[in-house]
C-alpha cells in the first residue's frame, strides 16, 4: 500500500509541476502536439480511444490523426465543429467526455488548450522518444538584462541549461562552496564521503584544474563501479535469492561483480549490452561474457512442488520482456502481455515477438525433481540444490582471500617453527614429539594404525577379518536391510588426531547393495577407562571420491556433515578422513567408539593416526613427514621446518590458541574453494515455440505462433530477414544508430542520478504516459554524445584516454564538470514561485542518500568500512527471528561475524521475500521486478533504524573511539566535536551546534558515571570488542554524541 500511495503522490507532483510551468510561462506562439497536447490525450483519452483495439470505445481512435479526422473528432481550424470539443464542453453527463465515471476530468485550462490546438490546425507529431536521435546545435545565449553576459560556456551542457533558464528569466546559482562540492561529487561518484584530508587538500588547491583533478581521481576509484552498479542492479532485478516459494539462494554474485568491473573498466555500453543479453552467442565468448549472461537468469524462479512448469516458464519469459523494455527502451510493456498497449504503439504481438528472442534460454519451469514433472536434468533435485545452468569461474575476491588465509596459516607455522627452538622446554617438547612420531611411522609406514574393531552391542550381522575389515552379512533376498553396527577399537598410546574410513568393494558389487551412492554419517567418541564416551568434535573431513551435497544452493565443503559416496565408481575403494578439532592424548586402554548409524555399507576398515594435516588426502604426505623427521635439524629445508611445525601444532595440544587460529584460517581457506565459484549463466538450447497468449493465459495454445522480432513500429535497423533472429541480433538492434530509445534512456537515467530528476521525469517510461522533457535538445545532445563523442577532453593531462563510443565515464565527466552540476543546492527566493520544483535547473537538488549508501556512509565515517571489492554476498545484522517464516528449507540467518560485517551495502545479501529491514526501511526495492525509480518515503522507522540498528550503534561507538584517540592541548571536547563534524559533514560545526552537543555530552557523562553497568551494556552492541582499558562511561557518553552526529538529516543527505 505504501508504494501505491507513493506513486500516486509522485503522479500528483508531476501533474502539479506541469500546471505550474504552464501558469508561470505564457503559452508559446504555436502549440506543439508532443509537448502540449499528447500528455493530455494520453492521460485522459487514450485508455478508451488509443492503440488497444480491444478496449477502444465507439470505434473512435484519437492517437492516429487520420482516424480521428475521419470520425470528425477534430476538424482542423474549426474547433466548434469538432466532436471532441462538443463532448468536452457538454452539460449532458451521457455526452460528456471523459465520462464522469472515468474520474479523469479535464481542467478548464486543458479544455481551452485542446480547443486552441484544433483551431491552429490539429497537427500531430510522432512521439518525441520514437523520433531519430540527432545532434542538436549548441544554443547561443541571448543577452539578458537580469544577468551579466558570460563568455560561451566551455561545457555544452551549460549552454543548453542556460538557454532554457534565459527563456524563463532565470540564471544559474553560484557554485557550491568547495567543501559541499567535494562531498557532493564524492557521494555521487563513489557513494562515500570525502576524508577530512581530501577536503583540506581540495580547499587548499588554488590551481585552475583543482576540481577537474578531483573528478578524475573519483572516476578512477574502484568505488565508482560500486556506486554505478546500484541503480543498474535495481533495473536488472539482481538478488541473491529466487523470490518464489522458498526463496532459495542462487549463485549469482559473479554477475554483480561483472557489473561493478564493467563500470570501473569503462566497458563500452554497447558491449555491456551484448554480453548481458547474448554473451554466450558471441564468437569465442570470454568467461566474463558468459558471466554477464546471468542477466537473463535473474528473473524470479520456483521449485515449489505442485507448481506448473509451463505456467512458470510463461512468467519467466514475460518478466524478461518487461525488464529489457524498461532497461533499454524506457518503456512499460507489461500491459501488452494481455492486450495491445493502451497508450503506446506496442501490440500484443510485439510483446511475444520480443519474448521469442529468449525462447532458446535453457531453463526449467520448476527447479525440482517430482514424479509428475519428470526431468532427467534435475534428477534428485531438492530445495537445497542450485539453479542450473551454471559454470565454474574464478572470483578475484575469493582468490585474494584464499591467498590471505594461506599467508595466515604459513605465518602461524613459521611462528611455531621459531617456538620449537625458543627455549629448553620447547626444544624438549618438540624433540619428544619427533621421537614419538618416528617410532609410530616405523611401525606404520603409511602413517595409519588399524585397530581391531569389536561390537559395542551384540550383533551377528557382520564379520571381522584379520586385516580389521568389517564385512556386513547380506540379508536374504527381500529381507530387512542391515547396516554396520556401533564398534569399539582399542587405541595405541600416543595421540589421536584423525580417523580414516576405507570403504572397500566386495567382489563386483561395489559398496552398496543397490549399486548407488550411500550417505555415511559416522560419529566418533573417546572412552577413557570406565568413563562414559565423550564425543569428538571434527574440524574438517575430506574424501577421495564423493558426490556433491548442497545446502541452500551451495555445495557443501568436505564431508564433515555427511559423506555421499560416489555412485559412478562403486567398484573402487573410497576413503574418508575426519580430522579432530583438538587432538587427544591417548593412554593404554583408551578406545574409540565409531557409530556408523544408518547406511548401506557392506565392507569398511577403520584406521587412526596421530598426525593432523591441513590437507589430509595429499599423496605422499607421510613420506614427506618421515623425510623431514629423519633430516638433521640443522640441514632441514624451510619447507621441512614449516611442515614439522604445522604438524606438531595440529597434532598435539602444545598451543591451543595458535591451533584454533590456524584452524579458523584453514576453514576460511577451504570456504574460498581455491578461488572458484559457481555462476548462474545462460546456455542455449533448441528454441521453444512462442505463441501470442490470449489475455496472457499460459494455458491458451490457440494464439498465433511468433518468431523473434523487434516492435513493429520501431526501425528494424538492418536486422536480417533470411533467418531466425537471435538474442545477439536483439542486442545489436538495441544499440544500433537507428534505435531512438537506448541512448536517450540511459542519458536520461544518468541525468537523474546526478540531478535528482530525469530530463524526462519518469525515467521508467518515455512513452505517452511519460513526461515531455524539460530540455529535449539537451537530452538528444547527451544521447548522441554518448553514442558518438565529439567533445574533446577539457584537460588531456588529467586523462590521456580519449572518449570512445558508448563511453559511460565520458558522459559522467561531462555532467559533473558542468557549471549546472556545481551550483549551490539552495533554492533562491526568486525561483521558489517561478520554479518551485527546480525543473529549469537554476540550482542543484539536495536529496537523501539511497539505502545502501546511508549504511556505507556511517561505516566510512566510523572508520569501520571494509573496502574489499567483489565476492560472495555478506550478512549484515538483522533482527532475530526475522526468517521464522522462511521455509523450504528452514534456515537461520547468521550475521557475518568478522570484518565482512562491515562491507558495502552493494554486497549485502538480497533476500527478495525478507529484505534486510535496514534496506527496506530506506526504500530499497525487493528486486522482484525491474525498478527504474526507487520510492522515497519519510517514516519513523528510518529514524529508529539510525538510532537502534546495531550497525549504526556500533558505528557510533567506533566514531567515538576515533575521536577519543585524538589528543589536544586544550578544549578537548570542543575540538572533538569539531572533528566529528569534519569527518561526517566535511564542515566545521556552527557555534549553536557545538554548544548543544557540549551540553548533551555533559548530561551523558553524568548518567553513565552514575550507572557504569548501563554504559557497559550499551557498549556491547555489535561484534566489535570494546578496547581493553577503555574508560567505559566516557566512551559511552561520546558514543551518544556520535549517534547524534550520525542521525543528523545532513549526514544522510547529499547537497
Amino acid at each position: 500500500m505504501r508504494r501505491r500511495v507513493s506513486w500516486i503522490a509522485v503522479g500528483a507532483a508531476l501533474g502539479l509541476t506541469w500546471r505550474l510551468a504552464q501558469a508561470a510561462n505564457p503559452a508559446p506562439a504555436k502549440l506543439e502536439y508532443n509537448r502540449d497536447i499528447r500528455p493530455i490525450l494520453s492521460d485522459t483519452c487514450f485508455h478508451c480511444h488509443g492503440p488497444d483495439k480491444n478496449a477502444r470505445k465507439g470505434k473512435m481512435r484519437l492517437d492516429v490523426r487520420e482516424e480521428a479526422l475521419a470520425k470528425k473528432a477534430f476538424v482542423p481550424g474549426q474547433p466548434d465543429e469538432s466532436e471532441l470539443v462538443k463532448r468536452l464542453f457538454s452539460a449532458d453527463p451521457e455526452e460528456l467526455m471523459p465520462p464522469p465515471d472515468a474520474h479523469k476530468p479535464l481542467t478548464e485550462a486543458q479544455k481551452q488548450l485542446l480547443k486552441r490546438w484544433i483551431a491552429e490546425g490539429a497537427e500531430y507529431q510522432p512521439h518525441w522518444a520514437y523520433l531519430p536521435v540527432t545532434r542538436p546545435p549548441s544554443p547561443d545565449l541571448p543577452a539578458s538584462p537580469k544577468r551579466q553576459r558570460r563568455t560561451a560556456p566551455p561545457n555544452p551542457i551549460d549552454a543548453f541549461v542556460s538557454a532554457r533558464m534565459a527563456e524563463h528569466g532565470l540564471e544559474m546559482s553560484a557554485a557550491a562552496d568547495r567543501r559541499t562540492l567535494l562531498r557532493r561529487l564524492s557521494l555521487d561518484l563513489t557513494g562515500l564521503p570525502p576524508t577530512p584530508a581530501e577536503v583540506d587538500a581540495f580547499v587548499a588547491d588554488k590551481s585552475s584544474d583543482a576540481y577537474a583533478k578531483q573528478v578524475e581521481r573519483l572516476l578512477a576509484s574502484p568505488h565508482f563501479g560500486e556506486r554505478m552498479a546500484v541503480p543498474w542492479l535495481d533495473l536488472v532485478r539482481f538478488a541473491d535469492t529466487v523470490g518464489y516459494h522458498g526463496d532459495q539462494n542462487a549463485n549469482v554474485f559473479p554477475y554483480r561483480d561483472y557489473v561493478i568491473a564493467a563500470f570501473n573498466e569503462n566497458k563500452p555500453f554497447d558491449q555491456f549490452t551484448r554480453e548481458q543479453l547474448a554473451g554466450d552467442l558471441l564468437p569465442n565468448p570470454t568467461i566474463d561474457a558468459r558471466i554477464a549472461t546471468g542477466f537473463n537468469r535473474l528473473n524470479m524462479m520456483t521449485r515449489e512442488g505442485g507448481a506448473q512448469p509451463k505456467e512458470y516458464l510463461a512468467k519467466y519469459a514475460g518478466d524478461r520482456v518487461r525488464t529489457v523494455a524498461m532497461t533499454w527502451l524506457g518503456s512499460t510493456m507489461g500491459c501488452a502481455e494481455c492486450h495491445d498497449h493502451k497508450f503506446d504503439p506496442f501490440t500484443q504481438k510485439d510483446f511475444y515477438a520480443l519474448e521469442a528472442f529468449f525462447a532458446d534460454v535453457k531453463q526449467w519451469g520448476v527447479y525440482n525433481d517430482y514424479d509428475y514433472t519428470p526431468n532427467p536434468d534435475l534428477k534428485g533435485w531438492s530445495n537445497d540444490h542450485p539453479f542450473p545452468p551454471e559454470i565454474e569461474v574464478n572470483s578475484p575476491y575469493l582468490q585474494l582471500q584464499a591467498a590471505r588465509f594461506a599467508d595466515q596459516m604459513e605465518a602461524i607455522s613459521r611462528s611455531m617453527a621459531n617456538v620449537a627452538t625458543r627455549d629448553d622446554r620447547s626444544r624438549q617438547a618438540f624433540a619428544a614429539w619427533q621421537a614419538e612420531s618416528k617410532a609410530f611411522l616405523n611401525r606404520h609406514t603409511n602413517g595409519w594404525a588399524v585397530p581391531t574393531p569389536e561390537p559395542v552391542n551384540a550383533s551377528t550381522n557382520f564379520t571381522i577379518t584379520a586385516e580389521g575389515e568389517l564385512i556386513v552379512v547380506r540379508p536374504a533376498e527381500g529381507g530387512e536391510k542391515v547396516g554396520l553396527p556401533k564398534v569399539s577399537l582399542k587405541l595405541p598410546a600416543g595421540w589421536l588426531a584423525a580417523i580414516r574410513l576405507e570403504l572397500l568393494p566386495e567382489g563386483t558389487n561395489g559398496i552398496t547393495r543397490d549399486g548407488k551412492s550411500t550417505q555415511v554419517r559416522p560419529s566418533f567418541a573417546l572412552v577413557r577407562g570406565t568413563n562414559p564416551p565423550s564425543e569428538l568434535p571434527i574440524h574438517h573431513a575430506e574424501a577421495t571420491l564423493t558426490e556433491a551435497r548442497y545446502a541452500n544452493g551451495r555445495e557443501i565443503i568436505g564431508i564433515r556433515d555427511g559423506w555421499k559416496t560416489s555412485s559412478q565408481r562403486i567398484n573402487e575403494p573410497q576413503t574418508g578422513i575426519w580430522v579432530l578439532r583438538l587432538s587427544q592424548p591417548i593412554e593404554e586402554g583408551d578406545s574409540l567408539v565409531v557409530d556408523f548409524k544408518n547406511n548401506n555399507l557392506q565392507k569398511v576398515r577403520v584406521a587412526v593416526t596421530p598426525f593432523a594435516a591441513a590437507n589430509p588426502l595429499r599423496a605422499g604426505a607421510n613420506v614427506e613427514l618421515m623425510d623431514a623427521l629423519n633430516s638433521p635439524p640443522t640441514k632441514r629445508s624451510e619447507r621441512e621446518r614449516l611442515l614439522l611445525a604445522e604438524t606438531w601444532l595440529l597434532s598435539t595440544d602444545i598451543n591451543r590458541f595458535e591451533r584454533e587460529r590456524f584452524q579458523a584460517a584453514h576453514w576460511e581457506f577451504l570456504n574460498c574453494r581455491a578461488g572458484r565459484t559457481p555462476a548462474v549463466v545462460t546456455a542455449a538450447w533448441e528454441p521453444m515455440i512462442t505463441r501470442v497468449l490470449g489475455r496472457g493465459n499460459w494455458m491458451d495454445e490457440s494464439g498465433e505462433i511468433v518468431t523473434p522480432n523487434p516492435p513493429a513500429f520501431l526501425p528494424r535497423a538492418g536486422l536480417p530477414t533470411d533467418r531466425r533472429l537471435t538474442r545477439l541480433d536483439l542486442a545489436n538492434w538495441l544499440v544500433a544508430p537507428e534505435n531512438p530509445l537506448t541512448a536517450r534512456v540511459f542519458a536520461n537515467r544518468l541525468w537523474k542520478q546526478f540531478f535528482g530528476n530525469g530530463l524526462s521525469a519518469q525515467v521508467e517510461d518515455l512513452g505517452a504516459q511519460g513526461e515531455w522533457p524539460t530540455h529535449p535538445e539537451l537530452l538528444d545532445w547527451l544521447a548522441t554524445e554518448f553514442r558518438e563523442p565529439t567533445v574533446p577532453l577539457e584537460n588531456p593531462k588529467l586523462n590521456a584516454q580519449a572518449a570512445h563510443a558508448w563511453d559511460v565515464k565520458h558522459l559522467v565527466r561531462l555532467i559533473v564538470n558542468s557549471a549546472a552540476y556545481q551550483q549551490s543546492s539552495n533554492l533562491r527566493p526568486e525561483t521558489r514561485e517561478s520554479d518551485p520544483n527546480n525543473r529549469w535547473l537554476a540550482s542543484q537538488n539536495p536529496r537523501r542518500l539511497e539505502a545502501e549508501f546511508v549504511r556505507d556512509n556511517a561505516l566510512f565515517i566510523a572508520g569501520l568500512l571494509n573496502e574489499d571489492l567483489g565476492g560472495p554476498s555478506v550478512f549484515p545484522y538483522q533482527p532475530a527471528g526475522y526468517y521464522a517464516n522462511l521455509q523450504f528449507p528452514d534456515r537461520d540467518y547468521v550475521a557475518s561475524s568478522d570484518e565482512r560485517q562491515y562491507r558495502r551495502g552493494v554486497y549485502s545479501h538480497w533476500q527478495r521475500t525478507f529484505l534486510n529491514p535496514m534496506l527496506a526501511n530506506f526504500d530499497a526495492p525487493a528486486r522482484e521486478e525491474c525498478t527504474a525509480t526507487r520510492t522515497v518515503s519519510n517514516t519513523p522507522q528510518q529514524a529508529l533504524t539510525l538510532l537502534n540498528d546495531p550497525t549504526f550503534v556500533e558505528a557510533s561507538r567506533a566514531l567515538a573511539e576515533r575521536l577519543l584517540r585524538y589528543r589536544y592541548e586544550s578544549k578537548e571536547d570542543v575540538n572533538r566535536i569539531m572533528d566529528a563534524f569534519q569527518i561526517a559533514l566535511a564542515r566545521p560545526p556552527k557555534t549553536s551546534e557545538t554548544e548543544s552537543l557540549t551540553r548533551f555530552l555533559a548530561l551523558q557523562r553524568r548518567q553513565y558515571a552514575a550507572d557504569p553497568e548501563d554504559a557497559k551494556k550499551f557498549l556491547r552492541t555489535g561484534q566489535r570488542p570494546v578496547p581493553i582499558g577503555a574508560d567505559e562511561p566516557e566512551l559511552a557518553a561520546w558514543t551518544q554524541v556520535a549517534r547524534v552526529v550520525l542521525n543528523l538529516h545532513e549526514t544522510i543527505t547529499r547537497y
